[in-house]
């Protein structure tokens, strides 16, 4: 008896972590898993910020990037928009093809282990400040998977003055745009993502024989 009710547990701690989608592994214009869809709150939503028709939930510990785990989770004492969420795009809400997903982290050390996973995996990417102080904004952009992968990070207050970083993280399908729309005059996700970013500017000088270059 006592074998068999461990082997029970056993196998729902295995039913548990095979459970979670690999975003690494959807592809682009193949229908979503059904296991997406049935999410307990999932919504369907189009109020993203690249306003592509998406279904979104909270429920982040569905989900894993690679070596990636995330959860559910809200910053403590934050703001009401401090917590974690996921938007998986989709082409239309009847055939549900895959575009890509968006996904906003609050959790730091997620975070961390996302962007070094994703320098890992891609390798260097391009790098651009937000505006922000501390803030950056990181693009790969790779021909041969055909996507476009987006990292904006900056530090958030919580109401007690403690510091946070909000990651908005981005994998989309190269050539999407905003609001799924068709329409060639339509900015692209990449080029929406850039026009709210700048390059990183450097300044050059020369110091005796060495030409130093300061990040600004």
């Amino acid at each position: 008896m006592e074998k068999l009710l461990l082997l029970l547990v056993i196998g729902s701690i295995n039913i548990s972590c095979n459970s979670q989608t690999d975003l690494e592994r959807l592809k682009f214009d193949k229908s979503i898993p059904e296991d997406i869809k049935k999410i307990k709150d999932v919504e369907k939503d189009d109020n993203g910020t690249y306003g592509l028709k998406s279904y979104r939930t909270n429920q982040l510990d569905y989900f894993k990037f690679g070596e990636v785990n995330f959860s559910k989770y809200a910053v403590p004492n934050g703001y009401d928009d401090a917590y974690s969420d996921i938007y998986i795009h989709v082409d239309n809400f009847e055939q549900n093809n895959y575009l890509g997903f968006s996904t906003s982290i609050t959790n730091d050390k997620e975070a961390e282990d996302l962007l070094n996973y994703l320098k890992k995996k891609f390798g260097k990417p391009e790098e651009r400040t937000t505006g922000l102080e501390n803030g950056i904004a990181l693009v790969w952009e790779l021909k041969e998977s055909k996507q476009w992968v987006l990292l904006e990070q900056n530090t958030e207050n919580t109401r007690d003055h403690k510091k946070y970083l909000n990651t908005e993280f981005t994998i989309v399908k190269q050539g999407t745009r905003m609001l799924n729309s068709k329409n060639s005059e339509w900015l692209t996700v990449l080029e929406n993502f850039k026009a709210s970013s700048s390059p990183k500017k450097y300044n050059f000088y020369k110091n005796e024989s060495n030409i130093l270059r300061i990040r600004l």
